[in-house]
């Protein structure tokens, strides 16, 4: 049934239903939250000193503004993620699912170190993107992190564990803060055969 179709009532008689378009987000989607939105992706790529894309800048924006105001699910995303790929979903919900990762490692880091690394949150996020085919997204799904927490980021010191976490699920960002305390992550330590850690 299209928008403002008619349909039959049991008895025959029309029902008429004004349907308003889809809409992305109508809530969230509005010119004042993509404007905030913007701004601040906008200052996340100044202050990470990473450039994106304009699609991923774009992107970022929207998806961002999705989540203003909204309750973020971060608890059992493992257990949503691969209930989603193994049950075939569309690739709506596996979009949906791989920006909840994506808001998840940005802003609730120390959450998720509960349960786990981020570098398995981060894959969890490009498998999720790879699964809607947005390959850009999933390339791009550590440097789009890297950009919303640097913007949201304060400037206190942080724990050097989270930093190398970060850093081997690989952050530009968080590299750059080890390098100027001299610690270089890399593939040693790992199985000759396994290849780099982050990756």
């Amino acid at each position: 049934m299209r928008p403002g179709g008619t349909e039959k009532e049991p008895d025959g008689g029309p029902i008429r239903r004004n349907r308003q378009t889809h809409q992305t987000d109508d809530a969230a989607m509005n010119a004042a939250t993509l404007g905030i939105a913007s701004d601040f992706v906008k200052s996340g790529i100044e202050r990470a000193g990473i450039p994106l894309t304009q699609t991923l800048e774009a992107y970022l924006s929207i998806t961002f503004a999705r989540f203003i105001g909204t309750t973020i699910t971060v608890d059992l995303l493992t257990v949503r993620v691969t209930r989603a790929l193994d049950g075939g979903a569309p690739r709506d919900a596996m979009r949906s699912l791989a920006d909840e990762c994506l808001i998840a490692c940005a802003f609730f880091e120390r959450r998720l170190r509960r349960n786990g690394t981020i570098r398995h949150y981060v894959g969890l996020g490009q498998m999720s993107y790879d699964a809607a085919d947005l390959t850009e997204q999933a390339y791009g799904f550590v440097h789009m992190r890297d950009v919303i927490a640097s913007a949201a980021a304060p400037d206190a010191a942080e724990d050097p564990h989270a930093l190398v976490d970060r850093a081997r699920a690989g952050s530009r960002t968080a590299r750059g803060d080890l390098a100027r305390d001299n610690v270089v992550i890399g593939p040693w330590g790992a199985q000759p055969k396994a290849g780099l850690l982050w990756r």
